[in-house]
């Protein structure tokens, strides 16, 4: 098991296999485990940012603005299926589509 510094990582864009690139970390999900905080998923791509702004009124009324909350594009990425070796290049270790999917923003 390896510790990476969150801040290392937030931001960062992440590439597919084929190296296409994929979006960008916009959130880093967690599960505290005693005393210990792990990283269950990441949520990547366009509507993660707007995914956060959800959860405001104002989030969510530029959201149904825009139509956004029903399109897909963000991915929420599972610990083990992303590569974080150099925080600074993170990788999926699957190709796109093995992921859950791209979901709806409004699905969390």
């Amino acid at each position: 098991m390896a510790n990476v510094n969150l801040e290392h990582l937030a931001g960062r864009r992440v590439v597919s296999e084929g190296g296409r690139s994929i979006g960008y970390i916009e959130e880093i999900i967690v599960e505290r485990d005693g005393d210990d905080l792990i990283v269950t998923e990441f949520h990547v791509g366009i509507f993660a940012a707007f995914e956060r702004l959800s959860a405001s009124t104002i989030g969510t009324a530029l959201l149904d603005l825009f139509g956004l909350r029903r399109r897909d594009g963000l991915y929420r990425i599972p610990w083990d299926k992303l590569d974080i070796s150099d925080p600074r290049s993170p990788r999926l270790l699957c190709s796109d589509e093995e992921l859950s999917g791209s979901v709806h923003p409004d699905q969390k």
